[in-house]
């Protein structure tokens, strides 16, 4: 911004939660407004166009979700999808999908409960709208495999059947054929009335970008810089509306600055799709501009840990770091003190939380006599 290069409403800001993206949105101005009353400023930009600018504009800032949600409000109608489309919460989703379980007037050949294929259609549903697959697509692949299994050659000492495990594979795929006509009608229903749930806001705005380009122009003709936060928690819908939005510059697009932080170690949403190894992907998702991949950077200096805690947290980590994506160790600041480290083993969790708020505690009258 400083330099001329990019207006603050020309960065694009996005997060997870609404509170992360209220700290980001609050470390962006902080920061232009430390630049606005430098008294460099005036040597900078004698003319006030800058001081200007400053006053008047502000970055975007939303969560990856609301930033979907965005989308589908200005151009849904293209896919089409109503903009004004109600976004469900996680329980009235559970509320629609058992409704739709309930009232279902075909035989189903499982043995579960309404409410245990209510979580089954629900998670093939979300599932299916997270790494945008289709009925028919998946209907195939199954049926590919079903059949592969009964004609596969036997292994060692393997009996004319197939084994056991490979029977169960079997099973769910006959299962998720007996709930995919669920699943549809639980799209149907959700159409029906104008809804959404966040997975399916993010499979559509995904779509959005990657089948109309005359959105990718709208979009990218206002941005320059990109900032995602926590990107190790992306899943396969995001991957594809972020690298579909900001990745490469085609002929005739001006190239986009994308910088993406994140912590494989720190995934936290595996269990709703996400993937660290968007992390790796990231430097050819989102090429420099003779299309070679980005460069990757590690911050790897921790500036408020000892390098006693450090130590601990590495040798904690090492499995992780073995078996995931590559990731280097933490080390101390320059001068960082060796420090103390307290073990507990507790009975219960209430003697360990009794045991770190009495050290807690401890500390805290400490720093007051002092």
């Amino acid at each position: 911004v400083a330099n001329g290069l990019v207006a603050p409403d020309e960065i694009l800001g996005l997060t997870f939660t609404r509170k992360a993206a209220s700290e980001l949105g609050a470390r962006i101005r902080r920061r232009l407004a430390m630049l606005a009353g430098s008294p460099a400023l005036l040597e900078w930009d004698p003319g006030g166009d800058l001081a200007r600018v400053l006053r008047s504009a502000d970055a975007e800032v939303s969560t990856y979700h609301a930033y979907a949600g965005r989308l589908i409000a200005d151009y849904g109608l293209l896919l089409p999808v109503e903009p004004s489309s109600t976004l469900l919460s996680e329980t009235e989703l559970w509320q629609l999908a058992f409704a739709v379980v309930a009232g279902w007037p075909h035989r189903l050949n499982t043995t579960k409960v309404p409410a245990s294929v209510t979580e089954a259609v629900l998670n093939l549903y979300s599932e299916m709208a997270e790494h945008p697959v289709d009925d028919d697509a998946l209907a195939a692949a199954g049926g590919d495999l079903h059949a592969m299994i009964d004609t596969l050659p036997k292994g060692p000492r393997q009996r004319a059947e197939p084994s056991q495990a490979l029977r169960a594979v079997q099973s769910v795929i006959d299962e998720r054929r007996e709930f995919l006509p669920l699943v549809a009608a639980l799209r149907a229903e959700m159409t029906e009335q104008g809804a959404l749930d966040f997975g399916s806001q993010m499979s559509l705005a995904a779509r959005l970008v990657t089948t109309r380009p005359e959105v990718v122009d709208a979009e990218r003709a206002g941005i320059k810089a990109v900032l995602l936060d926590e990107y190790q928690d992306t899943g396969h819908s995001q991957r594809l509306l972020l690298s579909a939005l900001f990745g490469g510059a085609a002929p005739g697009r001006s190239p986009i600055a994308v910088t993406a932080v994140g912590d494989p170690i720190q995934s936290i949403y595996g269990w709703r799709g996400a993937s660290a190894a968007n992390l790796p992907r990231f430097a050819t998702d989102f090429p420099r501009r003779d299309g070679t991949p980005a460069p990757r950077r590690e911050l790897l200096t921790s500036w408020r840990n000892c390098a006693g805690t450090l130590y601990l947290a590495n040798e904690v980590s090492a499995q992780l770091r073995a078996r995931g994506v590559p990731v280097s160790t933490l080390r101390p600041r320059d001068g960082a003190g060796e420090g103390t480290v307290r073990l507990a083993l507790t009975d219960t969790v209430a003697d360990e939380r009794a045991w770190i708020a009495g050290h807690v505690e401890d500390a805290y009258r400490a720093a007051e006599d002092e």
